[in-house]
């Protein structure tokens, strides 16, 4: 559990927010709110990163004591040629929005389409269109049909 001064321990598993603007995002905020909220022992900070550092900074993940980092969409494609593995849907759609780090390796997920896949199944979902408008990859998820 999250402990109520937000401080961060050893136990604490640490993400973070790759974004050339992450600062001025509220995506941290909300997340750390999510974590809090759902007693779950971790934290993500934003990590504003410029384009020509994105490949020296997703390489060196690897031996950092990040347990992995979500990946703004201008950098999704990149991270996807970094990877040392990737999920199968990562393989299909050649983009990647989160990074696992495992054993010293990289491993690449699609978390975004997966959450509103599953939100799309909730009795919550309420316009598809206002799904369809939130990601330009909610297509793909739900007719297969990827872009090469």
């Amino acid at each position: 559990m999250m402990n109520n001064d937000n401080s961060i321990t050893v136990e604490t598993a640490l993400y973070g927010y790759i974004a050339e603007e992450a600062h001025s995002s509220r995506f941290c905020a909300i997340v750390n709110k999510l974590f809090k909220g759902n007693n779950v022992n971790a934290m993500i900070i934003p990590m504003n990163i410029r384009p020509d550092d994105v490949t020296f900074t997703i390489s060196q993940m690897r031996s950092s004591k990040l347990n992995g980092a979500v990946i703004s969409m201008e950098y999704q494609e990149e991270a996807f040629g970094l990877l040392d593995n990737a999920s199968v849907l990562v393989q299909k759609s050649g983009y990647c929005d989160f990074i696992r780090i495992v054993d010293g390796k990289l491993m690449g997920e699609l978390i975004m389409p997966m959450a509103l896949e599953k939100f799309a199944q909730s009795e919550d979902f309420m316009d598809d269109i206002a799904l369809n408008s939130m990601t330009r990859y909610f297509y793909e998820l739900t007719t297969g049909e990827y872009n090469e």
